[in-house]
């Protein structure tokens, strides 16, 4: 399994990759534990991280998220910030299955998420919302597994 931080990207062959999404406020360290859920449950591919300690504006100012979501076979969206970038990203996958599919999740016991939790439900009742980073993480792995889930464009 590769790990690879903003503002690095370099990119395997065929392996499977991840992208990290989501709130990096309160919790900036649930990408670590993102990442050894998803090695202790043998994923082999490579797992992009735009996480970057003390400048958490990099990924969007260089173009390195552009281009890491347009490299990702699946975004993984941990407690994310609204459901508006859960929406889009979803929607645009349904319109073009080469653009990244979403798994989110959204823990039951964040007040501030229930809100995130009734948007989705209202506006793509077909996504489900799992409440733990574990479920996520195993959602993400049952997605893998279908051959369909490997359509990423090369950038």
């Amino acid at each position: 399994m590769q790990y690879v931080r903003a503002p690095f990207l370099t990119l395997p062959g065929d392996s499977p990759i991840i992208l990290l999404v989501g709130s990096a406020t309160g919790r900036p360290h649930w990408q670590r534990h993102a990442f050894r859920l998803l090695a202790d449950n043998g994923f082999a591919g490579t797992v992009l991280d735009p996480y970057v300690p003390g400048d958490t504006e990099l990924p969007w100012r260089t173009g390195w998220l552009a281009r890491a979501e347009e490299a990702a076979d699946v975004l993984l969206c941990w407690r994310p910030l609204g459901p508006w970038p859960v929406t889009r990203a979803h929607r645009t996958h349904v319109v073009d299955r080469r653009r990244p599919a979403i798994v989110v999740g959204c823990p039951a016991d964040a007040g501030w998420q229930e809100a995130t939790r009734r948007c989705l439900a209202a506006d793509v009742p077909d996504l489900p919302v799992h409440s733990t980073l574990h479920a996520t993480v195993e959602a993400i792995l049952r997605l893998l597994e279908q051959p369909v889930a490997h359509t990423r464009r090369r950038p």
